[in-house]
């Protein structure tokens, strides 16, 4: 072969080689620059996330009242075995005035926190420390009020030695 034939087929698979090329550079650009964008927009998203979660903290720490076992909590003593039926009674209670309840077990005592209305306190209170099955009352609208019922099971009693 002549050096102009070999001149025109290095050419040529030059401009071949070229135009394979501008593609796959084009498609490696692309996905570089979605890569980025993406990492910036996770970063945004992330920085958004953490100011509504902080938002809503500090919303909920201004409207909803810290639940304590402080002034006015009931505490209810019962045998180990009662606790479950005291629960559902207090929790059924609570939805009977038209409000809520959620409880927490730790083993050995329930916490229960009902949020029942303000007109209805009284009788939720009332109720529990009488024994009350059941109560039907549901309807009220308006301000509710956190009452908290701590049952936890009585000392066993001693027998008296002979």
């Amino acid at each position: 072969m002549d050096k102009a034939r070999i001149r025109k087929v290095v050419i040529i698979a030059a401009v071949v080689s070229g135009a394979l090329l501008l593609p796959l550079g084009l498609v490696v650009a692309g996905a570089r620059g979605m890569w980025k964008e993406r990492g910036e927009r996770q970063a945004a998203e992330a920085q958004f996330s953490e100011a509504l979660r902080q938002s809503l903290e500090k919303t909920a720490d201004v409207i909803l009242p810290v639940p304590t076992l402080g002034e006015g909590a009931m505490v209810v003593e019962l045998p180990m075995d009662k606790l479950e039926e005291e629960l559902q009674r207090v929790v059924r209670l609570a939805a009977g005035l038209g409000g809520t309840a959620s409880s927490w077990n730790d083993g050995g005592t329930v916490r229960v926190v009902a949020n029942v209305p303000s007109s209805a306190e009284v009788l939720f209170r009332e109720s529990v420390e009488r024994g009350v099955y059941d109560l039907n009352a549901a309807g009220e609208t308006g301000a509710m009020v956190m009452v908290e019922v701590l049952i936890k099971p009585a000392a066993p009693k001693k027998k008296p030695k002979k």
